[in-house]
């Protein structure tokens, strides 16, 4: 835990409090937590023995290394955890664990329950995940359900890209960096960069079972994502690989949702995506300013082009309807040194102007909290202070009104697990926004989520 002047980020956190009355102190919390990232005490990681593990499935998502990890947390901390109650009478939203020594943030064991500390004070209660059962499972080849898909929904099938270097790589993204780490660490039973087609639909398939025993209502969601294919990946183009595995997963079960995560693709190729069984498709953008979408990502912009990839994610909302098209942006990358804005109120305008045209437009777009990993270009070649908190308070305040605005249906989340049904995604607040602020039994079916013994670690447990 970071050593800091006594209560000092506590006191900040409450002045934002006061400074945004009108935003749900949730969603500064939340911002907080992702930006700051936080630590786990040896108590709050022997209470995680029995919960659902971090996959590192696609980005490391820290802000710290594993090889810098003396106590292997990466094999041990929760892949999301919940926070809730407290002083400040937090409605539960799930935090995406992001690891950091320096961080005044630390999840403890707290008179015999799981807490959430800031600056040493108890400010709120804190739950873990359970793994479904097939996490326990594996292949007679040895490879771990787990490390085919994780919590339920999350399909990373190709664990590298082939935007490789300088010139070509999204310059935030550790995807290359977070495949090499999790080999150097032997902890992982999958190292090779391809997942087969008949694990992904096998896996797929004994998470639909479990859902439809555990209750879960249909359709159950996966996402499908990977890194870029320039040229050829076992021999097929990157529309004909990833199309395989698509179908393959939803032909696994009844009533399966599968979101696929491309490039920007033309009109042709999305009817393609849809008529083979795909029902949304994200081409990430992850920045939308002009002047900075070719620095930020060099190999997008010039294979396909900033305006080719505004276009995609328009004929996307044609081909899948709106409300499901919802492209990532990597929220916070825009004030990136050396050639991000300045101020905070140049970020947020331009970003602004993204969200209005893409939901004057039926886009939804996604904001994943930008996490500065130390292995990604940004981090290696420049210090990257955290972006203020301001930032994302005011760009996520904008998305809700721009949203609301425009009459957008009410975000979906993915996966099985209890809370996810409810809550939104981990790695950001913009779902919570607008979950926090419009649906008024939010707080109520957030509660009885946790109250899932089965599925949770936390609530009515006591611990040491």
């Amino acid at each position: 835990m970071a050593k800091t002047t006594e209560g000092k980020r506590l006191r900040e956190i409450e002045a934002y409090f006061q400074k945004y009355p009108n935003v749900p102190r949730e969603i500064i919390v939340k911002a907080d937590l992702l930006n700051l990232g936080h630590s786990f005490s040896d108590a709050a990681l022997e209470a995680a023995s029995g919960a659902l593990v971090k996959s590192y499935r696609l980005f490391s998502y820290d802000l710290m290394t594993m090889a810098q990890m003396e106590r292997r947390e990466f094999a041990k901390v929760p892949e999301w955890f919940t926070i809730f109650q407290g002083d400040y009478g937090l409605r539960p939203v799930t935090v995406q664990t992001t690891l950091a020594t320096d961080s005044p943030y630390l999840v403890d064991v707290i008179d015999g329950r799981l807490g959430l500390r800031l600056d040493g004070h108890s400010i709120a209660s804190v739950s873990y995940p359970r793994p479904f059962a097939y996490y326990a499972r594996s292949f007679p080849d040895g490879t771990a359900y787990r490390d085919v898909i994780a919590f339920g929904a999350f399909v990373t099938i190709f664990r590298a890209c082939q935007y490789w270097g300088v010139k070509e790589e999204c310059k935030f993204c550790d995807i290359n960096e977070n495949a090499r780490q999790m080999k150097e660490t032997q902890s992982y039973t999958l190292s090779a960069p391809v997942k087969t087609v008949e694990q992904i639909a096998e896996v797929a398939r004994e998470i639909g079972r479990e859902a439809a025993s555990a209750g879960y209502p249909t359709p159950v969601r996966f996402i499908l994502t990977g890194g870029t294919i320039t040229t050829q990946l076992h021999g097929k183009a990157e529309d004909d690989f990833y199309l395989e595995y698509a179908q393959a997963v939803k032909g696994s079960g009844h009533r399966l949702h599968v979101t696929l995560q491309t490039n920007a693709k033309d009109l042709a190729t999305l009817k393609r995506y849809r008529s083979g069984g795909v029902d949304s498709h994200h081409a990430n953008m992850e920045v939308w300013d002009e002047r900075l979408f070719p620095w930020v990502c060099p190999g997008k912009a010039r294979r396909v082009g900033r305006d080719a990839w505004i276009r995609s994610m328009l004929d996307s909302v044609d081909v899948f309807g709106e409300g499901v098209v919802r492209p990532n942006f990597v929220c916070g990358v825009e004030m990136a040194r050396p050639n991000g804005f300045a101020t905070v109120e140049e970020a947020v305008r331009s970003t602004t102007e993204g969200i209005e045209f893409l939901m004057s437009h039926g886009v939804v777009p996604r904001f994943n909290h930008w996490r500065r990993e130390p292995r990604a270009y940004l981090a290696r070649e420049h210090v990257q202070p955290p972006p203020p908190l301001d930032f994302y308070i005011q760009l996520m305040r904008n998305r809700y009104e721009v949203w609301k605005k425009h009459a957008l249906p009410l975000p979906y989340s993915y996966g099985p697990h209890p809370e996810v049904r409810y809550m939104g995604a981990a790695h950001g607040t913009y779902d919570d926004y607008v979950l926090l602020t419009e649906k008024k039994d939010y707080a109520q079916q957030a509660m009885a989520a946790l109250q899932d013994e089965k599925a949770i670690i936390g609530l009515g447990l006591t611990f040491g």
